[in-house]
């Protein structure tokens, strides 16, 4: 073993100190300057929340296959059920599997099996890509191992993580997750893809016996089988992998970490739905205005105060010189004889309008133009 002498640490450091000391110093302060900054936390918004509930079931899904006793969970490493040695002559390593099989007979799996443990290759195939792909392989040779590992590799490497990969790319959609959610997309992508390289390059270099302890190598204990252990850790990799997606996401849309300001076209967006809404308003209200000057002008009463309030203004007016009083007002369109006529017909019914329907709609609507007029007449 390789002895590092306190010398070389400490020239080790001396010559990295400058370099990382000042970055860690700048990510310190740039923590806390986020952490002072940032806005209070929120609620979380509801494409997050689709992001999250798609998560959780991910991560509940992958949970259940990483369960040894799970439907599709991996026969029992026939070695380690068996308790034999990887040198234990395979009569022996079967008789001894016959006694865990109904009435103590072998399955026609197990024969088939039995039929290919003719050598110290087919079971390292056995044990690094299970019996599957030992039994099932027809173009495949014990001289050329490669060939086992193109009929393993796509389906039961690549596959899984091909999946994963599309489930990932499916919570940081920006249309379907949010935009607190789509900025980690590219962090996400490249950890899942960094995790189905690290699990290819085990299948590509791990060997059962190089790989395996000293007391593997002289016969001592049973050895281990990574098609087993990948088969479940694998699934459990991916629930640890969503889990902390979904902590980061949340965090995030809430923002009570990792938050970043709106950008230049956001505002812009915000700036213009805002002046929409006020211009929509503005119009709302306009439009009020003029449908309350036509129910003052159709009531009599209320006709009759307007008429006698513009009257008193034109007065005043001529009286300081500023209008001509002197002529006579025009004739008002509702007091047109055609107009009367088309209005008794409606009063009477007899127009197709149904009054009391009319009466009902211009009650919500006079509700809903003049709420809270009452408050700002109290303030």
């Amino acid at each position: 073993m390789v002895e590092i002498s306190f010398g070389t640490i400490k020239s080790l450091l001396i010559f990295f100190a400058p370099i990382i000391i000042p970055r860690i110093i700048n990510f310190y302060r740039s923590t806390r300057v986020a952490l002072a900054s940032r806005p209070a936390p929120r609620a979380l918004p509801p494409n997050a929340s689709r992001a999250l509930n798609v998560l959780f079931f991910a991560v509940l899904f992958f949970l259940l296959l990483s369960l040894p006793f799970n439907p599709h969970a991996p026969n029992p490493n026939i070695f380690a059920l068996t308790r034999s040695r990887l040198n234990t002559p395979t009569d022996i390593v079967f008789n001894r599997l016959a006694r865990y099989r109904p009435e103590n007979t072998l399955t026609d799996a197990d024969t088939l099996l039995r039929s290919k443990f003719t050598s110290l290759g087919a079971r390292k195939v056995y044990l690094r890509f299970g019996p599957e792909t030992l039994t099932g392989c027809q173009f495949c040779s014990l001289d050329h191992i490669h060939t086992y590992l193109l009929y393993y590799l796509p389906f039961h490497t690549l596959l899984p993580h091909l999946f994963h990969m599309v489930l990932v790319g499916v919570v940081t959609s920006a249309p379907f997750a949010g935009r607190e959610a789509a900025s980690w997309r590219n962090k996400f992508t490249m950890a899942g893809l960094a995790l189905a390289s690290f699990d290819a390059y085990i299948v590509f270099t791990y060997d059962p016996v190089q790989s395996a302890s000293a007391a593997v190598r002289a016969g001592i204990h049973p050895p281990s089988s990574l098609y087993h252990q990948t088969t479940l850790l694998r699934p459990l990799a991916f629930a640890i992998f969503d889990g902390i997606c979904a902590f980061l996401i949340y965090v995030t849309a809430t923002n009570r970490f990792f938050f970043t300001p709106p950008s230049v076209a956001d505002q812009v967006d915000q700036l213009v739905g805002s002046s929409l809404s006020a211009l929509s308003g503005a119009t709302t209200k306009l439009h009020a205005v003029n449908v309350a000057r036509n129910a003052v002008v159709r009531d009599k009463v209320l006709k009759d105060r307007d008429d006698e309030y513009w009257h008193t203004v034109v007065a005043m007016n001529a009286d300081s010189g500023m209008v001509d009083g002197g002529g006579d007002p025009s004739t008002n369109i509702w007091e047109e004889e055609e107009v009367v006529r088309a209005m008794s017909r409606a009063m009477a019914g007899q127009g197709g309008v149904d009054l009391a329907k009319l009466g009902v709609s211009a009650a919500e609507y006079v509700n809903g133009v003049t709420v809270g007029l009452d408050d700002d007449t109290e303030t």
